[in-house]
C-alpha cells in the first residue's frame, strides 16, 4: 500500500489528499489527482500533459498515511468545509460553462480567463478551486481554438495559393488553345491560298494545251 505524505497534495487544487473526494486517483498517463478535480474536468484530458484519457481507465489509489503524521493531524482543527460560491464565482463557472457548450470568440475566452485569475488570485489560501479548475480547462481551450484559427489561416493561404496557380494555368492554357486555333486558320488559309493557285495554273495549262492543239 502507497504511503501518503502530509505534504501530498493534489496538482490542480493544492490541497492535501484525504479521505472521500480528495482520494487520489491515477489516470493513463501516470499524473495523479484529487477525485474531486478529475470530475470537474469540462474534457478528459490530464490537466498537465494534455494527454486524453477514458472515465472508465481512472483508478483509485489505496493509500495509507504517514504514521508520523497522524498524531499531528489528530491534534489538528477540523478541517473547514469548502466555502459556498458567492455571486461572482457562479457568475464566472456559468460563463466558462457556456463557452465550453456554445463556443466563443477567442478574445471572449481570454477576457473570462482573466476574471477568474483576477478572481481566484484575489481569495486566500486555496479557496473557490471549482473556479480555479475551471479556469485551467478553459485556458486549455483557448489554446486549442488559438490552433485551430491558426491552422485555418493556413488552409486559407494555401486555397489562395492553389487558386492563383489555377488561375494561372488556366489563362497559358486558354492562350495556348487561341494560338492553336490561330495556327489552324492560318493553316487552312495557307492550304486554301495553295489549292486556288493550283486550279488557276491548271485552268492557264489547259486553255495554252488547247489553244496549241486548235
Amino acid at each position: 500500500m502507497l504511503v501518503v505524505g502530509s505534504n501530498s497534495t493534489c496538482d490542480v487544487c493544492l490541497e492535501c489528499y484525504t479521505s472521500g473526494a480528495n482520494v487520489p486517483h491515477a489516470i493513463a498517463c501516470g499524473h495523479v489527482f484529487c477525485q474531486k478535480c478529475l470530475e470537474h474536468l469540462m474534457q478528459h484530458k490530464c490537466p498537465l500533459c494534455r494527454t486524453q484519457f477514458s472515465p472508465r481507465d481512472v483508478r483509485k489509489l489505496h493509500v495509507d498515511r504517514d504514521p508520523s503524521a497522524r498524531t499531528i493531524e489528530s491534534a489538528s482543527e477540523p478541517v473547514a468545509e469548502a466555502p459556498t460560491l458567492d455571486d461572482e464565482s457562479q457568475r464566472l463557472l456559468d460563463d466558462i460553462a457556456r463557452i465550453v457548450k456554445e463556443g466563443g470568440k477567442l478574445n471572449e475566452i481570454r477576457r473570462v480567463i482573466d476574471e477568474c485569475r483576477a478572481y481566484y488570485k484575489s481569495q486566500p489560501g486555496n479557496q473557490y478551486t471549482p473556479v480555479r479548475v475551471s479556469c485551467l480547462l478553459l485556458n486549455g481551450l483557448a489554446e486549442a481554438h488559438g490552433k485551430l484559427h491558426l491552422q485555418a489561416d493556413q488552409l486559407r493561404e494555401v486555397a489562395i495559393a492553389r487558386d492563383e496557380i489555377r488561375d494561372r494555368l488556366t489563362s497559358e492554357l486558354e492562350a495556348v488553345d487561341f494560338k492553336y486555333q490561330e495556327l489552324q486558320r492560318t493553316s487552312r488559309d495557307e492550304k486554301d491560298t495553295a489549292l486556288a493557285i493550283e486550279k488557276s495554273l491548271r485552268e492557264h495549262y489547259d486553255h495554252m494545251n488547247n489553244f496549241w492543239k486548235g
